[in-house]
């Protein structure tokens, strides 16, 4: 892919490769979680879950006061034809994400992100 001289198309990329990894993020929460019966079975699976990304938190990346309990997801909006959402993390997913990039990108960079051929 030729790279753009044009200081807005790489901003347009960028925002196009967050949105693509909010999406993966929050489709990594969902999957772990999965469809749990009841509120004690996804609070836990969750807990688990961030639990598991606590050495790649940053202290800095998350508000200066985290809440004990929060949402992930302050506010989300769907487009009348249903096709595009927007969501805002809170400020603490928010740090949770940048925890959970830092996860693939160590895992990635030591090539443990790989697909085998057989799963292609």
């Amino acid at each position: 892919m030729p790279r753009s001289r044009n200081p807005k198309d790489r901003l347009q990329h960028a925002e196009e490769l967050h949105r693509d990894y909010v999406v993966q993020f929050l489709a990594e929460v969902m999957q772990v979680t999965g469809l749990p019966s009841d509120q004690e079975t996804f609070q836990h699976a969750l807990q688990t879950y961030v639990d598991g990304l606590l050495p790649w938190l940053d202290p800095k990346d998350g508000p200066p006061a985290p809440r004990g309990q929060f949402t992930l997801i302050e506010k989300f909006e769907f487009e009348d034809a249903g096709e595009n959402v927007a969501v805002v993390l809170s400020p603490e997913a928010e740090a949770l994400f940048c925890a959970w990039l830092r996860r693939n990108k160590i895992a990635s960079d030591a090539g443990l992100n790989t697909a085998h051929a057989w799963s292609n």
